[in-house]
């Protein structure tokens, strides 16, 4: 068992939906208590809930989508892709599938949105 891949593999994703430093994010997420500020950060960073995450730990005995059962639960598959999302994403963010780059412009209270939406967070 590999524990440690080093930062190229295991902030991937992180990379892919948090484009950087941003005040308005900092502000925003100073204004969520604990549990949402972890929660929401989790979302955009894989770690916390997503299925995917939890069978790599070995903590699930697999790692598919409890929306859709064909693919993996991570979360560049909630945020932009889940088919079983897209009128949920439509609702919250008007676009019905996003790429990871539409992500990093969407604001942390959205995305907070969206996951109490989906039952996720």
């Amino acid at each position: 068992m590999v524990l440690w891949r080093g930062p190229r593999s295991t902030q991937r994703q992180a990379r892919e939906l948090i484009s950087g430093p941003n005040l308005a994010t900092r502000a925003r997420l100073l204004s969520f208590n604990r549990t949402q500020s972890r929660a929401v950060v989790g979302l955009l960073i894989r770690y916390s809930i997503m299925r995917r995450h939890l069978y790599v730990m070995g903590l699930k005995n697999n790692p598919v989508c409890r929306k859709r059962v064909t693919t993996k639960e991570n979360s560049v598959n909630i945020l932009c892709a889940c088919e079983a999302l897209t009128s949920l994403r439509y609702s919250y963010l008007g676009s019905f599938f996003l790429e990871p780059e539409d992500v990093r412009k969407l604001s942390i209270g959205v995305i907070w949105n969206l996951g109490k939406g989906t039952g996720i967070l």
